[in-house]
């Protein structure tokens, strides 16, 4: 059990994906900034494959870091800024950054963000009306889930390793084999006007309608800049056809230009979608996820999703990259009057007395997966 559990109010939740290398850079500019601790997941890209006279190559799958950070609402601007011009993510290929404000955040210990960064140049135009379509699939489907998300305009998404709780649990053990609680986490960033369009296509190229087969929602994200690649095309002109569509989107401010062109036709499906559910992620000790999941089913949960991270918190310069703590983040998706049981039934929990552990919410407007 917790015995001291703090609330805070107008934090962001500070998502940048990078190529591998530069994590360390930027995970130490966060701790300089304040930020702790800073939460880090392995994930891959996905990139098309290009032509080679007849042949076209099949994809490569870049190595990459994912970044979460906790930022008051007075300084996500300048802590933005700093990782971009720190990672040159403005560079095209640099990365995504993008930050979305979260609902409640509950913290056992200290404050998560100390100190007042001072910024390191001049703002960034930050992309607007951007939404985060978030898909838990099963493993070996995130891929084609995300080369149909890029064939219909999106950029390249990041995908994570992970595994799941839900129904499996439940069953008896020769059942539990035929469902792989290995899952994929897969997330894009897309203009609002295109993100029903996508949300869709990723339905349908990872069967999510269907029983067992996964769950995708989506999340508003206040504001973002997404550089990542998502051709590995040669070209003989100055510019590729993604860095002229990245330059209308920076003039337009969003990407929302790009549906004006779809046609909509009438054979469109139907379906039962889930909405205005509210996301909680669990941070605790690796180790202590089962515990977690669990917990949160018995107090009424349909499922859980895990991915591991580590955890670099903020200590003397020589240290902060050296000394990380592997942690489990534990993903699920809730109707609001859920929140509030499930919140305190996994803080009683006797497994995580003494261990530092953290939760926040977010609004999910809308969700899908197989109901009958």
């Amino acid at each position: 059990m917790i015995d001291k559990l703090q609330h805070f109010s107008d934090y962001y939740l500070v998502t940048c994906t990078v190529d591998r290398s530069k994590s360390k850079t930027l995970v130490q500019a966060a701790i300089d900034m304040g930020v702790k601790p800073t939460f880090v997941t392995n994930a891959r890209g996905l990139m098309h494959g290009k032509q080679v006279g007849f042949f076209k190559l099949s994809g490569i799958s870049p190595s990459l870091d994912t970044l979460y950070l906790l930022v008051p609402g007075a300084h996500v601007d300048t802590v933005m800024n700093n990782l971009i011009k720190t990672g040159k993510l403005d560079h095209f290929g640099g990365g995504a950054i993008y930050a979305s404000r979260l609902h409640d955040l509950w913290l056992s210990g200290t404050d998560p963000f100390s100190g007042s960064p001072a910024s390191l140049g001049s703002a960034h135009e930050f992309q607007k009306d951007l939404v985060a379509i978030t898909c838990i699939s099963q493993r070996g489907m995130a891929e084609e889930i995300a080369r149909g998300a890029m064939a219909a305009g999106s950029p390249s998404p990041t995908i994570s390793f992970g595994y799941g709780h839900g129904i499996r649990d439940r069953l008896n053990f020769l059942l539990q084999l035929a469902i792989n609680p290995k899952k994929e986490l897969l997330e894009v960033v897309v203009g609002s006007a295109e993100a029903e369009r996508i949300f869709e296509i990723m339905v349908d190229e990872g069967k999510l309608d269907q029983p067992a087969m996964g769950f995708i929602s989506t999340h508003k994200v206040e504001k973002g800049l997404i550089n990542t690649l998502s051709w590995q095309n040669t070209t003989p002109y100055p510019a590729t056809m993604e860095q002229i569509i990245k330059a209308i989107d920076q003039m337009q401010g969003n990407t929302n230009w790009r549906a004006s062109g779809t046609v909509q036709t009438s054979t469109k499906k139907e379906r039962k979608k889930l909405s205005n559910l509210m996301g909680l992620n669990i941070i605790v000790k690796r180790g202590l996820g089962d515990a977690v999941s669990l917990g949160a089913m018995e107090a009424g949960a349909g499922g859980t999703s895990v991915i591991y991270a580590n955890a670099y918190p903020q200590q003397h310069k020589e240290h902060s990259l050296e000394k990380s703590d592997e942690r489990e983040i534990i993903l699920a998706s809730l109707a609001p009057a859920q929140v509030e049981p499930i919140v305190k039934a996994v803080t009683a929990l006797p497994e995580l007395k003494d261990t530092p552990v953290m939760l926040y919410t977010y609004p999910i407007p809308e969700a899908l997966t197989y109901m009958k």
